[in-house]
């Protein structure tokens, strides 16, 4: 009986010591290589769904800019007494043009008397991409008419791969494939196109396209 009891408790030693065997250096350098692979694709992915996302934005904010610009550039011609160029020359139908200027009548005002404010739509170089353009408007309550070279003048749309974007179609002359229908008022075709990518680019273009009828002009 002791005999046997002796030998259990010899052999409890060894087989705790059998027991607490580590990782060999092998498999630590294994399990290492495994997970900075892990890791390094869970990041990879993370990078491109953030850069993703800030591109979505970046695009949206571009195109929503696009929209509120166009609806500004629309209610002033709407209700504008005249649109010429910037020295006040008429428009030649077909012809493309870098820069309108509105004239608006004044509160009380009518076209035929009281005070005339310019309104000056141009482009200019983009200040944030090589190639593109801006959209800029500046006024003036008295001549002569604003240029983008006067002073005040507000950024309303960039990213634009155009610099002509306005163009006065006739019931003979077509601007972007569009007439004036005969006995119909004045119209102004305007073309923005917005793409964040620079001008080189040939996807994810937005291109925001109206014709916009001058309500105070006379039908022809």
């Amino acid at each position: 009986m002791r005999g046997t009891a002796t030998t259990r408790l010899e052999r409890g030693p060894g087989a705790r010591a059998g027991a607490e065997d580590g990782f060999t250096l092998v498999e630590l350098l294994v399990t290492m290589v495994l997970l900075t692979i892990i890791v390094a694709s869970l990041a990879s992915v993370l990078v491109s769904a953030t850069r993703t996302e800030l591109d979505t934005n970046k695009r949206f904010q571009a195109q929503e800019q696009d929209r509120t610009g166009l609806d500004k550039l629309r209610r002033e011609i709407h209700g504008a007494c005249a649109v010429t160029d910037t020295n006040g020359s008429s428009l030649t139908a077909g012809t493309q043009y870098s820069a309108i200027t509105v004239a608006l009548g004044g509160v009380g005002s009518t076209c035929t008397s009281g005070t005339t404010t310019y309104s000056t739509w141009c482009t200019a170089a983009s200040t944030l991409t090589s190639g593109d353009y801006a959209l800029y408007r500046v006024t003036s309550s008295a001549l002569p008419r604003p240029t983008c070279g006067t002073a005040g003048k507000i950024k309303w749309i960039d990213y634009l791969q155009t610099s002509t974007p306005f163009c006065l179609p006739s019931s003979t002359t077509a601007c972007g494939g569009v007439l004036k229908p005969a006995m119909s008022l004045p119209l102004l075709h305007v073309t923005l196109p917005v793409d964040l990518n620079g001008p080189t680019a040939t996807m994810e273009k937005y291109n925001l396209v109206d014709d916009i009828a001058l309500r105070n002009g006379t039908r022809s």
